[in-house]
């Protein structure tokens, strides 16, 4: 099959699903929104010719490289780069509001400031976009990605702490200082959290990520080499194993949060200091 009829049959294809989409909408009374639609082909580079465009209920729908989604930039290459700039390019405002206010407030009002408008950003949505970034042992090696969010996490340590850069303060002992984890932890325990929820309310797919399980911790030849592990090798299920191998069996069987807390921050890769 040529590549251009390839490309129409993926347009023809595209056309019908959102004709389906566009169904469900309006049976169930819902109306999309044009200016708020976007598409995105999640495939090698030159496969296709673009931009690919479809038509729906009128309106032309054309292919972008990248959008956002609930917060998250998407790729069409499934990188996350674009996401990570623009993280960076935010928090490195707000670096500026906490730096102007720091002459103004107590460490304990900064650091509630901190939490809500530098913190809660890096945590958001921080297992979707950097599990793959997250260091089990200390001679992992690390990401530049993994390095901006950290470089900006360790400005406003310092902000909060009152340390210049020429002062060659240790991050872990400003970590200690605010109570914090460090970005490298927040994936750590991000990761564990989602995981351990999805288990506990059977959520598809993640729910069900750990199911083959042994009484030992072995790793089998059969475990890389068969279909149904496949998809395992990428760097959010590896991760994950690694990380519940880890845990002891109070924290695999809990179904209380609490419980499962408790005993997260007694894992090694919780209490890791870069």
């Amino acid at each position: 099959m040529s590549s251009s009829n390839k490309e129409e049959e993926l347009r023809e294809n595209l056309q019908r699903e959102g004709e389906n989409i566009l169904q469900f909408f309006a049976s169930n009374k819902m109306v999309a929104n044009a200016s708020k639609t976007a598409m995105i082909i999640f495939r090698q580079r030159g496969k296709i010719d673009g931009p690919f465009c479809i038509t729906l209920a009128g309106e032309v729908i054309e292919e972008k490289t990248e959008e956002k989604l609930l917060g998250v930039w998407l790729r069409n290459d499934l990188k996350w780069s674009s996401h990570i700039e623009k993280l960076t390019t935010e928090l490195n405002y707000v670096l500026s509001v906490l730096r102007r206010l720091r002459s103004h407030l107590n460490f304990k009002n900064l650091k509630s400031i901190a939490e809500g408008l530098h913190m809660s950003r890096i945590r958001y949505a921080l297992p979707v976009f950097a599990a793959e970034y997250l260091r089990i042992c200390p001679s992992d090696s690390t990401s530049e990605n993994l390095q901006r969010l950290q470089k900006s996490q360790n400005d406003m340590l310092r902000t909060l702490t009152g340390q210049k850069q020429s002062d060659h303060a240790r991050v872990s002992d400003m970590l200690m200082r605010t109570g914090m984890l460090s970005v490298n932890q927040l994936i750590a325990y991000g990761t564990l959290m989602d995981v351990w929820k999805a288990r506990e309310f059977r959520i598809p797919v993640l729910g069900t990520l750990l199911d083959r399980q042994r009484n030992d911790e072995r790793t089998l030849r059969s475990d890389t080499s068969n279909k149904v592990s496949s998809t395992r090798h990428e760097a959010y299920s590896m991760n994950v194993e690694k990380l519940w191998n880890m845990s002891n069996e109070k924290f695999k069987n809990t179904n209380l949060q609490g419980v499962f807390q408790k005993n997260t921050f007694k894992m090694p890769v919780i209490f890791y200091k870069k």
